[in-house]
């Protein structure tokens, strides 16, 4: 669990736009407002082994930036596909709409195993058309996985999950007792970012509950999450 989440999570960064869209604000800032805050509470877990992924799991995080914008992130196992599994990724924020889709040969466990058992990619922005990257049936997509290798090798999680400090973290999806806490690390092009995040495995896919940059140039928190009734964008 040490290097999965941040590795799944780089896949799905998108770039914003320098202007917001004030359509995009208001529907980001309706579909927000639709998440309320649960009361649950989630005991220490006994071990801190991810939930293997199965198809129907999802979360949400709502992501705030140091600017007041917001984007709305939500993750899902949509499907499944000879052994594999497609993973969806639907970020809406206040300049675009993104979906991607990813299917993995299995779940990765580390950030090379993330880039080793991809098999293809699908990204559509603000409705267009969507453009597909197939690894298998396209050998000069190879040279992008060597491109993810270097991202996913400058991700760094600078604590052990199951040795890290616990705490008690409460967030819109609920309490949850004994998150792990550990920092992550992520060097690129001479500029090391660096932030927090807290994990528990009552959580599916990536067992993120909250997490905040050490400059507080944005936190990200969950808002809600289930183990069934996922289903994939039209």
């Amino acid at each position: 669990m040490r290097n999965m989440i941040p590795a799944i999570l780089a896949f799905g960064l998108v770039g914003c736009a320098p202007s917001i869209n004030p359509q995009m604000k208001a529907a980001t800032d309706g579909l927000a407002a639709t998440f309320q805050t649960r009361g649950q509470s989630h005991a220490a877990p006994a071990a801190y082994e991810p939930m293997p992924w199965a198809v129907g799991q999802w979360i949400v995080q709502r992501t705030v930036d140091d600017k007041g914008n917001v984007a709305i992130q939500r993750l899902s196992v949509v499907g499944a596909e000879g052994g594999g599994m497609w993973l969806e990724m639907d970020r809406q924020d206040y300049f675009h709409h993104h979906v991607t889709k990813i299917l993995y040969g299995r779940m990765p466990r580390t950030a090379d195993e993330a880039v080793d058992v991809l098999l293809k990619v699908v990204t559509q922005v603000d409705g267009k058309s969507p453009q597909t990257i197939d690894f298998a049936a396209n050998p000069m997509a190879g040279l992008l996985k060597t491109q993810f290798k270097a991202v996913a090798g400058a991700v760094v999680v600078t604590a052990d999950v199951a040795q890290a400090p616990k705490e008690t973290v409460t967030v819109p999806a609920g309490t949850f007792e004994a998150c792990a806490k550990a920092g992550v690390q992520v060097s690129i092009m001479g500029t090391t970012q660096k932030s927090t995040s807290w994990f528990h495995p009552a959580v599916p896919i990536s067992g993120s509950v909250k997490g905040a940059s050490d400059d507080g140039k944005w936190t990200v928190e969950l808002l809600d999450f289930g183990t069934t009734g996922a289903s994939s964008k039209p």
